[in-house]
């Protein structure tokens, strides 16, 4: 199994929440392949696929 390499966390895309138009915190999951990001105002979770670099 092959390893993706460690992506900074200052690399990763920042999103709003849908609900309260604040950014959310971000943190990598899934073996380093997804980015999990959270509302610290209302709890929104949101869940996107890293893109690799090439």
């Amino acid at each position: 199994m092959t390893t993706l390499p460690q992506t900074p966390r200052t690399e990763l895309p920042d999103r709003l929440c849908t609900w309260c138009k604040v950014l959310m915190k971000k943190r990598l999951v899934g073996g380093n392949r997804f980015i999990h990001y959270t509302c610290p105002k209302c709890i929104f979770q949101h869940t996107s696929r890293l893109a690799q670099k090439v």
